[in-house]
């Protein structure tokens, strides 16, 4: 049968778009096989976060997702990291710096550096995100970049508290032995020895009831499973926690996304942490905890900028926190941050370090440096509210 040369060059370009097509789809590291699919929101009151991320089970490593991004599992060893897979060039290190740190505080000489060595930390700055009309939320999301990381930096975009209030229902008090309301942390950090690494941190409940008795539920980390460290009244309480290395690089997007759902197997409430290279558009399943009690609820976040080594610190520490959003547990819908509240070396209790910082807002961003060296700019009025412009509410994944 004779075939027309213009029906061969259309079956041609229906070839090229198929392979083309297939060669976008997610991808699953690891050589594990799993599937990628569309999920539609779920009907009712509350919304399950876990309809739009998440994993089946830890020993296949299989994931869906909302969007077109590729799943990784959280990296475990050097070999799994970004650096290592990926062909896109690495980036110099300050070439790609989202402001002009200059303008915000004078970059101290190396004089300067050296004299304050060991002396103490460098200010610590806690930031407190305020979303109105939230309640009570089931995901949490934030972009963050950094651009400068000398060793003892811990950069933390999400750090949360739960809200407690069911259990507060069945119970006369309910707390933690640190900060007094249970949560947890997250982030970067860059180690002494240059390792780069992933942190995550549960801390218990403690659940007093009308005889007081108190029963200690503790974290467990169930991805990856049998990993995590137990830590119990130590100068920041009792918690559970992971760290697993992450090639994490300066000068680049990140994005992490906080879930908060039940667990299948236990009926417990499950924190989940997943971290996105927006370079690559690669998302990486973290960690996964589960709480060790029911009717535990996600309630507010921040993050912080923080020195933990004395010998660095005089060296300059900066991050960037933009588009926070939320995920409204009753209306489904994602709410951007409104404004902010910075509190210079406030913890659990006024810290005292001291040298320079600086912090601000810029747009729908966040933005804060340090140096362990005094005088470099003026002091930052943490007594205010500062606005932030509307962020990115659009599904994150």
């Amino acid at each position: 049968m004779k075939i027309n040369k213009l029906w061969l060059c259309l079956l041609a370009v229906v070839l090229v778009v198929v392979v083309v097509g297939n060669s976008n789809a997610c991808s699953f590291d690891g050589g594990s096989s799993g599937s990628s699919s569309n999920s539609s929101n779920s009907s009712g009151s509350v919304w399950d976060a876990s309809n739009f991320i998440s994993y089946v089970d830890s020993s296949n490593n299989y994931y869906e997702s909302s969007s077109d991004y590729s799943w990784s599992e959280g990296s475990s060893s050097w070999e799994n990291s970004w650096a290592e897979e990926s062909s896109v060039e690495i980036y110099d290190p300050y070439a790609y710096a989202i402001r002009d740190w200059a303008s915000y505080m004078q970059m101290p000489t190396q004089a300067q550096i050296d004299s304050v060595r060991g002396l103490g930390r460098s200010p610590y700055i806690a930031i407190y995100p305020y979303y109105s009309g939230l309640e009570r939320a089931i995901e949490y999301c934030v972009d963050f970049h950094i651009d400068h990381d000398p060793y003892g930096t811990y950069v933390c975009p999400l750090n949360w508290w739960d809200d407690v209030s069911d259990l507060e229902a069945r119970y006369a008090k309910v707390y933690n032995d640190f900060t007094g309301t249970p949560g947890g942390y997250c982030g970067f950090q860059q180690w002494e020895d240059g390792s780069k690494v992933f942190i995550m941190s549960v801390w218990c409940t403690f659940c007093e009831d009308y005889s007081g008795n108190v029963t200690v539920y503790r974290p467990e980390v169930v991805y990856p499973e049998g990993e995590g460290k137990a830590n119990v009244g130590n100068a920041e309480g009792s918690f559970t926690q992971y760290i697993t290395p992450f090639d994490w690089h300066v000068g680049r997007d990140y994005r992490v996304l906080l879930q908060h759902t039940t667990s299948p197997d236990t009926g417990n409430a499950l924190q989940t942490v997943y971290i996105c290279d927006l370079l690559t558009n690669e998302w990486y399943l973290m960690a996964s905890f589960d709480l060790g009690v029911s009717d535990l609820h996600l309630g507010s976040a921040g993050g912080f900028l923080e020195n933990y080594l004395i010998q660095y610190t005089g060296e300059v520490r900066t991050a960037e926190f933009f588009n926070l959003r939320a995920r409204d547990a009753y209306s489904g819908e994602w709410i951007s941050c409104d404004n902010v509240k910075f509190l210079l070396n406030g913890s659990v209790t006024d810290l005292g370090y001291t040298g320079s910082a600086a912090f601000g807002t810029d747009g729908s961003s966040i933005w804060a440096i340090t140096s362990g060296v005094s005088g470099l700019c003026q002091a930052p009025d943490d007594t205010i509210w500062y606005p932030l412009a509307p962020g990115d509410t659009t599904d994150p994944y």
